[in-house]
């Protein structure tokens, strides 16, 4: 029994992974995720699967990620996802383009009280928009998407909370920036990834780049969740059962 135990540590230890620092990330937390292993099914099984407008699948951070050409290409999630006091969204990007030019990572169709746009500005800095909210409609990272930021890949984090009246910005893993801001709740209507349908019916805003393992959550996570995410991937960052810690341990040893 002793023997085992050491093992079963050992395992932890080389995978990096100490059993004091397991991500306390729940399935319940997440509202919707797409990991874009060839296809943008949400695996989160609240049927927030994407629709596919062009892109091609190609190696990722974790498996594979969705490649968008920043001209007419985008996914699609044609269901209204609701309302929250707390949101988080986390995902990989890697832009190869369209450098100072609004690019989207997920924003509602139109632009109504309520709604959120999460995007790059045209000043390449990570934006969070609510309609309407106190304060102003409008939070951005001092972090910019340009230069030596291109062509390279980042770990982008954003967590609103009404009930704080705080967002935060990590990137890498790393706070960027916390900041005092409104009290109305995000908006998550129907919507694109990787580009924007105008009030007028338009496509705008087209990301040129890849994205990978894009999460929404229902609460704000930790620092430590973040990293748990950025380190091990949406699925290894998920909390598990104690008795399945070592079969998620060697399995991520033989990868």
């Amino acid at each position: 029994m002793f023997r085992f135990s050491i093992f079963t540590l050992s395992l932890l230890l080389i995978s990096g992974i100490s059993m004091t620092s397991m991500a306390e990330i729940t399935d319940d937390m997440i509202v919707a995720a797409w990991l874009f292993d060839g296809d943008a099914t949400d695996i989160s099984k609240n049927g927030y699967d994407g629709e596919l407008q062009g892109g091609k699948f190609v190696a990722g951070k974790f498996g594979q990620a969705i490649e968008l050409n920043g001209s007419s290409e985008y996914v699609a999630i044609n269901q209204k996802i609701g309302s929250f006091e707390e949101v988080t969204f986390a995902h990989w990007l890697k832009c190869t383009g369209r450098d100072g030019q609004w690019r989207t990572f997920f924003n509602n169709n139109g632009w109504k009280g309520g709604d959120i746009h999460y995007q790059l500005h045209s000043d390449n800095r990570v934006e969070f928009s609510i309609h309407s909210n106190p304060g102003g409609n409008d939070r951005f990272a001092t972090y910019k998407v340009t230069g030596g930021e291109l062509n390279k890949w980042v770990h982008i984090v954003t967590a609103y909370s009404a009930t704080e009246g705080k967002i935060r910005f990590y990137i890498d893993g790393e706070l960027n920036v916390e900041l005092d801001w409104g009290n109305n709740p995000a908006v998550l209507d129907v919507a694109q990834i990787g580009a924007w349908k105008n009030n007028a019916g338009n496509q705008d805003r087209y990301m040129q780049g890849l994205f990978d393992e894009f999460a929404i959550f229902n609460t704000v996570l930790s620092k430590e969740d973040i990293n748990s995410l950025k380190d091990g991937g949406l699925q290894g960052g998920l909390a598990v059962d104690p008795k399945e810690k070592l079969a998620v341990t060697w399995g991520s040893l033989k990868k």
